[in-house]
This record gives C-alpha cells, structure tokens and sequence, in this order.
C-alpha cells in the first residue's frame, strides 16, 4: 500500500467515525426532545389536574316540595385566583348512566327517548334552560363567588304507567346528580357531583 492509499484510507475512516458521531449526537439531540415534550406534557396534565374547580353546592327545597333552589358556589383552588373569572355550565345527570343502554323492545321507546328524559327528582326552571330543563345556560363565577339557580319536581315520562305520586315517593330521599363543566383560559373540567336536597323548615 502507497502512501497516497494510506492516507485515503485514513481520510475514509475519519469520515465514517465522523458520520457515525453526527447520527449518535441527531438521535442524542431527538431522544432529548422527546423526553423533553414527554415532560412537558406531564406538566401540563398535573397542573391542569391541581387546578380543577372545587364547588360547593346545596339544595334547599320548601316545605311541599314544589320549588327548590340550587347554590353552587366556587371554593378554589388558589390557582384558579389568577383566571379572574371561570364559565361554567350546569347540568343534571339521570339517577344512572345505563338508562336506555338496553335492547329497544318491539312497541317500547328509542334508548334515545329514554336517555332524554330526566330520572331524578328535580330539573331546572331558571331562565336560560333548555327544553327538557336538564341544562341551564352558562354563567362566570371568580373564586370565592357564588350563583343560584331554581328547580322545579320532575314528572314520570309520557310513556310510562307510573303515577306523579309514586314517582315522587320513590326519589323523594335521592340527591340530584350534577355534572359542571368549568372552562378558563382554554382549559376544561368536567366535575361530577351528587347534591342531597334539604326540605326547608316553617317558620
């Protein structure tokens, strides 16, 4: 071997020990980066988690039952004191989450139908509520704050041979199941929440 081949051979070797360092460093630099998105992300789900709204929410019924009021009031968290004010939008959840899962019967409702409907003792009245009175229109709340809205009983549906007395009985002891869905800042949590009802007293 000549000289000339010695040093070509030498320039070859240096060259691929030098491609080899360069594709090391590029999956280096990629790994990096993707560990770093990876982190950032986890972040981003923590935070968005330790600042999910904490509400306290009561229902005060009078004494026949034929009106209530629900308070919702927003406790926190802290981190929430910095987005001034969170829009939230209020809506009833039915007393499960498998009404209208079943097989649709020859001569029975849509699972849809049955879906709609209201299974639970109250629904809203207050302004702004929707047709069924499962969901009322959105309001801003800051922390610390509060908003009320009004109730009215529910009735057995249309379809259905139960009497507007027994209806009531069977959910006159069950709390109404909320779900509030909170949005701040691009951010968005959905909190459920089951409220006992208390009768109000006489005076």
């Amino acid at each position: 071997m000549t000289t000339t081949d010695t040093i070509a051979a030498l320039a070859l070797v240096t060259a691929i020990v030098a491609a080899v360092a360069a594709v090391g460093s590029w999956k280096a630099a990629r790994n990096s980066d993707k560990a770093a998105k990876t982190m950032s992300r986890i972040e981003q789900q923590r935070l968005h988690t330790d600042l999910t709204p904490d509400f306290r929410c009561t229902i005060v019924a009078n004494e026949a039952c034929s009106t209530a009021t629900l308070r919702v009031h927003l406790e926190g968290p802290p981190g929430l004191l910095s987005h001034d004010v969170v829009e939230i939008t209020v809506s009833i959840r039915n007393d499960s989450p498998h009404r209208g899962n079943g097989p649709q019967l020859a001569g029975t409702e849509s699972p849809e139908t049955v879906r709609a409907h209201i299974w639970g003792p109250w629904k809203f009245s207050a302004d702004g509520r929707d047709d069924t009175g499962r969901t009322v229109a959105a309001q801003q709340l800051a922390v610390g704050e509060w908003t009320r809205f009004g109730l009215t009983p529910t009735s057995p549906p249309s379809w259905s041979a139960t009497t507007m007395d027994v209806w009531q009985a069977d959910y006159a002891n069950e709390p109404v199941r909320l779900s509030i869905t909170a949005r701040s800042q691009g951010s968005e949590w959905t909190v459920p929440l089951e409220v006992p009802v208390t009768i109000e007293s006489a005076s």
